[in-house]
């Protein structure tokens, strides 16, 4: 990816004029990983964040020795452990991809000097940090409101295209639910 495609991905969301952006862009690293690489383990402070350009990468805890998927980046999102990152706090969560994937990454002493540089980047992050808040939010009430099946239909509706992308297990792991009541959910809607 060249500096121009670099600038061109973040312009769609940001106010930068095209210097700043091309300094920004100077401190997101392009690189591209294979499918079932570990991004972070559980335990270890998070020193990166990603976007992703294309692909996708699972966040997950772990619970019994049992990997319980928490939330899918695809394309256009940024992906990490933001609480460890910004805390610099052990990660509760791994982060792995379950495709090969295209980033961008930006280091955490990169987004200090970015901070230093460009006071304005506090609201570019503060607007990523926002939109992640309010997809976990959303998320959170659901297990509160929504029984597996209507998050299910909400998952169906709103990202199709994770249920084509992602393996059975860890939708199901995602939902909250086992395999086999995940299979139940997908038979009983097939009939409707």
């Amino acid at each position: 990816m060249n500096e121009q495609e670099k600038i061109e991905t973040f312009r769609q969301f940001t106010d930068f004029n095209d210097s700043e952006l091309k300094i920004i862009m100077s401190y997101f690293e392009p690189k591209k990983f294979k499918k079932k690489t570990k991004l972070l383990d559980i335990g270890k402070v998070s020193n990166e964040v990603f976007y992703l350009i294309k692909g996708c990468i699972r966040l997950y805890c772990e619970k019994d020795g049992e990997e319980l998927s928490t939330y899918f980046f695809t394309e256009n999102m940024f992906a990490g452990s933001y609480d460890s990152f910004l805390s610099r706090k052990p990660s509760k969560v791994a982060i792995e991809t379950l495709e090969e994937c295209q980033v961008l990454v930006l280091t955490h002493k990169g987004q200090e000097k970015l901070y230093e540089i460009f006071p304005k980047m506090n609201e570019f992050i503060r607007k990523a940090i926002e939109q992640r808040f309010i997809l976990l939010h959303d998320l959170f009430i659901s297990y509160l409101l929504n029984s597996p099946e209507e998050r299910y239909l909400m998952l169906l509706k709103d990202r199709p295209e994770l249920l084509q992308r992602i393996p059975q297990h860890q939708i199901a792991s995602f939902l909250g639910v086992t395999r086999v009541s995940l299979s139940r959910i997908r038979n009983r809607l097939a009939k409707k």
